[in-house]
């Protein structure tokens, strides 16, 4: 397991691919597209966060 939250694990079987366990739904990816979702998941991860401090700004 590389990864495990109460709700959430990554994880990467015998064959190399991973494993992405959001509830009771599993995306399994070779490791060039986890590389592709880790890379739209921090940049959207970014989005928000910046967008979340501006609206912060904004209402001090």
């Amino acid at each position: 397991m590389l990864a495990r939250d109460s709700e959430l694990a990554v994880y990467q079987c015998g064959h190399g691919l991973l494993h992405v366990r959001v509830n009771r739904v599993t995306l399994t990816l070779r490791p060039d597209e986890f590389r592709q979702l880790a890379m739209l998941v921090s940049e959207a991860h970014i989005r928000l966060g910046t967008r979340s401090s501006v609206r912060d700004c904004g209402t001090h």
